[in-house]
Order: structure tokens, then sequence, then C-alpha cells
């Protein structure tokens, strides 16, 4: 019986080690300005964030449509903020130790982006990021942030000095405002339901983009 308990403690020590690993869950950022269109902006970003931080050994990401369902069951779809206490319900409903919050806002032909790493169970701000730029660097300025993330990250949770293995999506070069505003169309059409609104909108930012892999990724899981 025991060499059948240990090789049974084998074959599932990687998973167990797996869900060991604390969960971080990425929350919709608020939009701070008046553009119906630009507060769509939020669900491509929080999709390419939860791209860029997946993949690490040292923490888990929330899946982008998880926490869409917890959005629907709390009938916060058609909210513009949230505050912290519903924050703080969504995150502990979500299983996530930290949580990823923040904002964004345009004014005067710029584009700023601001987050906050937070302990769910406590309220605490671990440590808040931000950039700016012109609204067509706004690849540039997600790359930046999701770095920085990566770092409050990896070093709350005591990374080894060795970099912690992470997979990452191919990135396109650069993403104009108007094609991120697509795709972020795409992703809510699929929220709603109408995958053929969503294949549309995909199939208009890959022509535009072909090098956004995260799009084309979308865009073949629908097809199927």
């Amino acid at each position: 019986m025991r060499p059948l308990l240990f090789a049974l403690l084998l074959t599932l020590a990687p998973a167990l080690a797996e869900a060991a690993a604390p969960t971080v869950a990425i929350l919709y950022f608020d939009y701070q300005g008046k553009s119906e269109e630009m507060q769509m902006l939020k669900k491509g970003l929080a999709q390419m964030l939860i791209s860029d931080l997946s993949g690490s050994d040292k923490y888990q990401i929330v899946e982008r449509d998880r926490l869409q369902e917890i959005i629907d069951e709390l009938k916060l779809g058609r909210s513009k903020s949230i505050d912290k206490k519903t924050a703080a319900k969504i995150g502990k409903l979500l299983g996530a130790r930290y949580m990823v919050l923040g904002g964004y806002f345009d004014v005067m032909g710029m584009l700023r982006l601001d987050a906050r790493v937070v302990e769910v169970e406590t309220g605490k701000v671990l440590k808040s990021v931000g950039s700016h730029g012109a609204p067509d660097t706004f690849m540039d300025l997600e790359q930046k942030l999701s770095a920085e993330l990566a770092t409050i990250l990896d070093t709350q949770l005591e990374a080894t000095k060795a970099p912690p293995k992470r997979k990452r999506t191919k990135r396109a070069k650069k993403l104009p405002m108007k094609t991120a505003l697509t795709y972020s169309k795409a992703l809510d059409a699929k929220d709603r339901g109408d995958k053929k609104a969503a294949k549309q909108h995909l199939k208009e930012v890959v022509k535009a983009q072909p090098d956004f892999s995260l799009a084309q990724l979308d865009l073949t899981q629908l097809m199927q």
C-alpha cells in the first residue's frame, strides 16, 4: 500500500503545488472620464494585463471570464465604478489573496493609467503605480504597468533571486487606441452572448493588427 500511496502523492504533487499558489484577481479599472466608448476600454485593458501576468510560478491569475461571471451575478454590469466594499466582495468570491484595482482617464490628448495592488483580507494597499502618454502609445503604457505590477507581486511573494518563469503571449509592437477599443467591444459582445458581433470586431482587430496574437487567440476560440 505504501508504494502505491507514494506514487499517488508524486502524481498529485504538481497540482497541489499549483493550488497552493496564491490567487490574484485583476478587476476592471474605473474610467474617470465622460466618453462612453472609452468606458469600454476597461475590458480590453483587463484582458491584456491578465495575459501579461499569467504564467508566473509564484501566483495564479483569475481568468477574465470568471471575473465577468461574478460581475454578472452581482448585477454590476452597468456600474461605471466599483467601491471598496464591493471590490473586496468580488475578491473573496474569486478566492483571491490579492487584487489589482485601478482607474484611467483621458484629458487634453493624454491617457493615464493607474493601478494599485490590494490585499483582499485587510484592504491594505501594498503599492500603487501608474503610466501616462499619448493614446496611441496605449500598448507601451499597458506594458509598463504590467511590468511594474509583476515586480510588486513577485516582491510581495518573496520571489527567489532567479526571475519567475513566465509564458507571455506574443504582443503586438504597438496598438492604436482605435484598435484597442474595437478589441474591448469584441470582449463586451462576447460577454453579452453576441458571438456574431464579437467575431466581427475581432476580425477587424486582426485585420488592422495582424501581430496582436491575443485577439487572434480569442477569435480562434470563438470560431470553434
